[in-house]
């Protein structure tokens, strides 16, 4: 973790369709970063003043409305994170919620456009970025080392994983993301889906049909 001390999670269920929004912090530095802003922000951002913490970063696990649309009602300017592969997919998901809401909308910016795996260090907080498409080409799920947890958007979730049916979906990408997480961050970690409760990887390695059929079936994919 560097220079920096314990990092907490704190939860917020926004929008219609009851999407996670996280707000991680370095409770030494308090430095923080926004991951998934799919509704109002407005209680995150009060707790961000209430804690006097310092935003950093606004990450996106992908480029659906429910995990983006509240980004241009942020208050205070930070740059903003998403896949590459998944700009696309902001454009033509907000055109379809436009036609759906009474809101105003205004399409979010992305100051950062992600091309791979990678390891960033935004403020004082160390995070692994995983490209695990599937659910949509440019999904990707955030490794936080210092906070024992995995945002895994909608690729992972507990008991199942994201659907593949909407522009850009692979059944076969997503089998293969669920492999690289496995193989690539500890079983003990607590996983942060988009919507729904957390879990950890070694419960849904036990519990979970879906990534077991996706493991079993992983020497189709080497």
């Amino acid at each position: 973790m560097g220079s920096g001390g314990r990092t907490y999670v704190l939860r917020f269920v926004v929008g219609v369709l009851d999407t996670n929004m996280y707000l991680v912090y370095d409770e030494e530095t308090r430095d923080s970063i926004l991951i998934d802003v799919g509704g109002d922000p407005s209680e995150a951002l009060s707790w961000i003043r209430r804690l006097d913490l310092n935003l950093v970063a606004v990450i996106s696990t992908h480029g659906h409305f429910d995990h983006v649309v509240g980004i241009p009602r942020l208050e205070r300017r930070a740059p903003s994170y998403i896949h590459r592969a998944d700009v696309e997919t902001v454009k033509i998901s907000m055109e379809w919620y436009s036609r759906y809401t009474s809101e105003e909308l205004r399409e979010p910016l992305f100051d950062v456009l992600l091309d791979s795996d990678a390891k960033l260090k935004l403020g004082s907080i160390e995070l692994e970025v995983l490209h695990t498409p599937g659910h949509s080409p440019g999904s990707i799920s955030i490794y936080i080392p210092s906070a024992s947890a995995l945002f895994t958007g909608d690729t992972l979730f507990a008991g199942t994983v994201g659907r593949t049916d909407l522009p850009g979906g692979s059944p076969r990408e997503l089998a293969k993301s669920i492999n690289k997480i496995f193989s690539k961050v500890p079983l003990d970690t607590l996983a942060y889906p988009g919507h729904g409760p957390h879990t950890t990887l070694r419960r849904e390695m036990r519990v979970n049909p879906y990534v077991e059929d996706a493991l079993t079936s992983s020497n189709q994919f080497q």
